[in-house]
């Protein structure tokens, strides 16, 4: 494959059938199938009479692909106890072989019909028995297309599986269905001494139909956890993987996986953690989705809040943007409508209506936030497509019918470079820089609020501006100044976001960098004090003004991510369903968090924690240094105080050259490399490349995207909340840690070493 298709997420998918054939001394869901109909044994004359009477039950109970439809007779034959040991397979004639397997496909559609995981039903009449064609997939599937891609891919799983039943798919309307022929080949296994036909038969298509009901689940949790985000979770291939090559699968075992800077697939851990949740959901009453969706926001508010703040739950970090701003522009609405002294002193642009706000966002760390920031600071859309409704939409695009109620613009302030930075280090004047168009904003229109952004860690672990910059505006204009903490890298102290939420503002975090959830979860703490006055402003907010705020949350929120923290929002929203994507990635997200902090307290507390980071930070920084010259290790900056875990950056950032006097890789470079990391390439090195580069090429790597920033482009690799736990808890020593981590160094030398020749090169 060429390199830009270096993804498995690039390979065809495989054969889909396979020929059937009888497996006497395999499956676990094999066994001795002779039954054929009682009154058939005891009346040969009935062998004239169809084995299956004819007559059709139409079952119209389909709801959201909740219920199994029956589109075949449901007059089945019973099997006959009576004459177990009759006919051994081999004797038996077609007749025969349909009767068996009627009576075993009864048993089949009976448990099919009890179970929540199975779509749709018909059966055929064949010359080796009665074959038995169905879909799958669990509650809560979008449409058919998820339920024929569940139906696939368990059906490719059972193919690629001996030890199970044949099964394989058949097109029927225009649909690939699953196609079982029963009856079973034998099997030892199944059944007792004085076990009746009957219930041997029973226990035998029991078992096979609850190993497909796992399967089910399994591949029905992963599509409905790609589900409620936008297009940087589109997945593709076989092994259902984004464009930062992480999925819904649980990440592969022979990955080193050091990108939770960026993008994670869930531990194994994790994904069971989303299949419970996926479990009380399927098996709540109506009011699961209300029940499950609160739990969350409690455990995440009691994990970080400490009882200073309340959450609304986002599918990622860059639509969290959404909430800060509607604040803003309540704030702005009602500074205009209510004090007449501002309103006789607005801009000219104003004065056909007063009342209409006025939100500047001032987006710190620009080029080292989310790629979107900007465009969701504005109350645009900035991505293509949106979590909820399925809409595809113009990036760019304002929000539905927002931007009647306020202008909203935004200040992109870049952190590096200028005059006085050192090597493409932060500005020197940055604070000053951020002040002067603060107070441009406020200056020019008194009904104007800023939204003002510190970066608590940037991609490669800023904290910009500093947090005097938040106090001198908090301090000088009030509520006139929304200041967020985006926290959204998770890489601080416990401390820091308690203090925010009491000191400042509101604060965006997200379960899927640090902590390594799956791609993405998120969420914005209140402060308590921001909350009751948001309730106050949408309070005396007019009906319609409150239809327009929901319309412009609806492509990202529901009314259950919104709980009981804006009750008039809340209510305002469509009714429906929660985002079951979102539910299943925060649990998956929740796990991660709640276990690393009983390994941190088993382990001794929070001190232990930071010296086992720091150690990590301090060899891995040492190590970067010794890769060179075909890298570069670019210097960290470590703040005092809560800002980070240990008091140092868990982000180690490097860059690459090809050639050791060369320049450095450039941005759309360093994305090749990043592909080249998540791949076994030991097979397309140089032909004089030794053993021992080989076995490092071979190891698969998921490092940080590159982030390009003044002096050069850097690539990231960073410590996860899944490997500080396995130091916390001894499962890995940090020296063998550390011997992991170098041959992922060594393999980003080697890449850079030989990336002209890889790169001419068909891989």
């Amino acid at each position: 494959m060429s390199l830009s298709l270096c993804s498995s997420a690039a390979l065809a998918p495989r054969c889909l059938t396979r020929p059937a054939r009888a497996r006497a001394s395999r499956g676990r869901v094999a066994a001795r199938v002779t039954a054929r109909r009682a009154e058939d044994r005891r009346n040969p004359e009935a062998s004239a009479k169809p084995r299956i009477a004819v007559g059709v039950r139409h079952s119209m109970r389909v709801t959201r692909l909740r219920d199994l439809v029956e589109i075949s007779p449901d007059l089945w034959a019973p099997s006959d106890p009576e004459h177990s040991e009759e006919h051994g397979l081999d004797e038996r004639t077609a007749e025969e072989l349909r009767a068996d397997g009627a009576a075993q496909a009864k048993i089949f559609k009976e448990l099919l019909l009890a179970s929540q995981h199975f779509r749709l039903y018909t059966h055929i009449n064949q010359t080796a028995g009665c074959g038995v064609r169905f879909l799958m997939g669990s509650p809560r599937m979008e449409g058919l297309d998820d339920v024929q891609r569940v139906t696939r891919s368990v059906c490719e799983a059972l193919i690629d599986d001996d030890s199970l039943v044949d099964v394989r798919l058949v097109p029927e309307n225009g649909m690939l269905m699953a196609e079982i022929v029963f009856p079973l080949p034998d099997a030892e296994e199944f059944g007792s001494p004085g076990q009746t036909r009957r219930l041997r038969e029973t226990e035998r298509v029991t078992a096979l139909v609850r190993s497909l009901e796992e399967r089910i689940v399994h591949e029905s949790v992963v599509c409905l956890m790609e589900k409620g985000s936008d297009d940087r979770s589109t997945f593709h291939g076989e092994q259902r993987l984004n464009k930062y090559f992480t999925g819904m699968y649980a990440r592969a075992p022979d990955l080193l996986h050091r990108g939770t800077c960026t993008s994670s697939s869930p531990t194994d851990g994790a994904l069971e953690a989303s299949k419970l949740m996926v479990h009380r959901l399927w098996d709540g009453e109506e009011h699961a989705d209300v029940e499950l969706m609160d739990e969350v926001r409690d455990r995440v508010e009691n994990l970080f809040c400490g009882g200073n703040g309340r959450m609304v739950i986002h599918p990622s970090g860059t639509d969290a943007e959404t909430m800060p701003l509607l604040q803003a522009v309540l704030e702005s609405r009602h500074i205009a409508r209510e004090r007449l002294d501002v309103r006789s002193v607005r801009p000219a642009a104003y004065a056909e209506d007063l009342e209409r706000g006025n939100v500047v966002s001032l987006v710190a760390c620009a080029g080292e936030v989310g790629s979107g920031t900007t465009e969701a600071a504005m109350g645009r859309f900035f991505s293509k497509s949106v979590p909820l409704g399925g809409n595809r939409v113009a990036m760019g695009q304002e929000l539905p019918a927002l931007h009647d109620l306020a202008d909203m613009s935004a200040v992109e302030l870049v952190a590096r470079g200028g005059p006085d930075a050192l090597d493409g280090g932060a500005r020197a004047d940055y604070d000053e820089l951020v002040l002067a168009e603060a107070e441009k904003a406020l200056s020019a229109d008194p009904a104007c609020v800023v939204v003002l952004h510190t970066v608590a860690g940037s991609k490669t672990g800023l904290r910009l501006p500093s947090p005097a910059v938040a106090e001198r505006l908090k301090q000088s204009y009030g509520h006139r100044v929304v200041s967020v903490l985006d926290a959204c890298q998770m890489r601080h102290h416990p401390d820091l976001i308690p203090r925010w939420l009491d000191e400042q503002g509101p604060v965006l975090m997200t379960s899927s960098k640090f902590f390594g959830g799956p791609s993405f979860g998120s969420g914005v703490f209140f402060p308590h004090q921001a909350v009751d006055r948001v309730n106050d402003h949408l309070e005396h907010e007019q009906p319609e003004t409150l239809a327009v705020l929901a319309e412009a949350c609806a492509s990202y929120l529901t009314h259950h991510d919104i709980g009981d923290v804006f009750p008039k929002l809340h209510d305002a929203m469509p009714p429906g369903f929660c985002n079951v994507g979102v539910l299943l990635r925060w649990a998956a997200g929740l796990h991660e968090m709640e276990t690393l902090a009983f390994e941190t307290e088993r382990a001794g507390g929070l001190e232990v924690a930071e010296q086992k980071v720091r150690d990590w930070v301090y060899a891995m920084r040492a190590a970067a240094e010794k890769f060179g010259p075909h890298m570069e290790y670019v210097p960290a900056i470590d703040y005092d105080g809560d800002w980070q875990l240990g008091g140092v950056n868990t982000i180690v950032s490097v860059r690459l050259r090809s050639e050791p006097d060369g320049p450095f890789l450039s941005t759309g470079d360093l994305k090749k490399v990043y592909a080249l990391m998540t791949a076994d390439i030991s097979e397309f090195l140089a032909p004089e490349s030794t053993m021992a580069e080989r076995r490092v090429a071979s190891q698969k790597c998921l490092t940080g995207q590159p982030v390009d920033i003044p002096g050069g482009s850097v690539l990231r690799t960073v410590l996860g909340a899944a490997q500080l736990k396995d130091l916390i808890s001894g499962k890995q020593s940090l020296e063998s840690m550390l011997e992991d981590d170098k041959v992922l160094l060594a393999k980003l030398a080697l890449i850079a070493r030989q990336y002209d020749y890889l790169l001419s090169h068909t891989l």
